[in-house]
């Protein structure tokens, strides 16, 4: 992976990112209670994912000292287990939220990536044409 393709999956990543918070907005619109738990989880989800990503960069493009490198990781996955421990913690504050709502703002997580590389590399597969 270089860096030009690492942004373009970035640049994906924003926009399946935005369609997901369309989505979510949809499905829980009706409930303001389901709203606020989606927005919350949906929040902490794609902040753990924008660390994730920092994290990666950091890790395989820095033009940095390899002591600076372990420094910088050491700082972004501590802040990734923070992320993960915020969202646990809130997870466990909305217990009595509907669980569709929480579903799907952790649904994220998972299916935000798949969905931007495959966008990705249909892009990238169409720029060579």
């Amino acid at each position: 992976m270089t860096p030009a393709w690492s942004r373009q999956f970035v640049r994906s990543l924003n926009l399946v990112a935005l369609l997901w918070l369309g989505i979510g907005t949809l499905a829980t619109y009706q409930n303001p209670e389901a709203m606020s738990a989606f927005f919350q989880v949906y929040f902490f989800t794609a902040l753990d994912l924008v660390v994730l990503i920092l994290l990666f960069w950091t890790l395989f493009f820095a033009q940095i000292t390899q002591r600076t490198k372990v420094i910088r990781s050491l700082f972004f996955f501590t802040f990734k287990l923070v992320c993960l421990g915020l969202l646990a913690i809130t997870l466990k504050r909305l217990r009595n939220a509907p669980t569709y709502s929480e579903v799907l703002g952790v649904l994220f997580m998972g299916i935000g990536p798949i969905f931007a590389g495959i966008l990705s590399r249909i892009r990238k597969g169409n720029e060579r044409q």
